[in-house]
């Protein structure tokens, strides 16, 4: 009789075990469905340059040319532009604030670049650093070129990279998924700066260069 009620009260202590993993198993399930929602509507691909070099390269001769002549067969994220320099979001930013400085004119090579060119994508670069600085407050700064294909340069229209750069950026899903998660969508990026950039880039600014 003791050993048929002990029996029975380890059955309840089973039976009440199965049904708590039963409801963990469920909240984790529900846990892990919210999480890909997050990601899919954040997380950024890196390397997307099937855009500028594979099946989704749109038919122009030049991408970067096209965004300057506001050709409507390519998407655009410019933010500014004048005789010498436009400026555009990154299609696929590494980091939020991701800008590209390109010459107005199509060079592919750096030593055709003018004096001109020079300097005023110098202080173009500066004011984009004030810009930044204000509206995210980055920790610091990647700011460079790539020349030719085996540089890494996708497109064949010289053009600066500004990488704004923020403290604790490398997380698992950048090493394991060659992702990252991306704290702001492009069209609201692209907003800020578009109401913000005639602050920093004009003429004064570059007259007291």
């Amino acid at each position: 009789m003791v050993q048929k009620k002990l029996n029975q009260k380890i059955l309840r202590k089973q039976k009440n075990l199965h049904l708590v993993q039963i409801f963990l198993y469920i909240h984790e399930i529900f846990f892990f469905i919210e999480v890909i929602e997050i990601f899919e509507k954040w997380l950024q691909a890196l390397g997307k340059l099937e855009y500028v070099t594979g099946r989704d390269k749109p038919e122009v001769d030049c991408i970067l040319c096209a965004i300057r002549d506001d050709d409507k067969r390519v998407k655009s994220l410019k933010v500014y532009q004048d005789t010498l320099n436009f400026v555009v979001l990154n299609l696929y930013p590494y980091n939020v604030g991701h800008m590209m400085v390109c010459t107005t004119r199509h060079v592919a090579n750096y030593i055709d670049l003018t004096k001109e060119d020079l300097i005023h994508t110098s202080r173009t670069i500066q004011g984009l650093q004030l810009l930044l600085d204000d509206l995210y407050s980055p920790r610091g700064y990647n700011i460079g070129i790539n020349q030719g294909n085996y540089a890494g340069a996708s497109i064949n229209h010289i053009h600066w990279h500004v990488v704004p750069r923020f403290p604790s950026e490398l997380g698992y899903i950048d090493i394991t998924a060659e992702t990252r998660v991306v704290v702001e969508g492009l069209d609201s990026v692209k907003k800020k700066i578009e109401e913000k950039i005639d602050d920093f880039l004009n003429k004064e600014f570059f007259e007291n260069f």
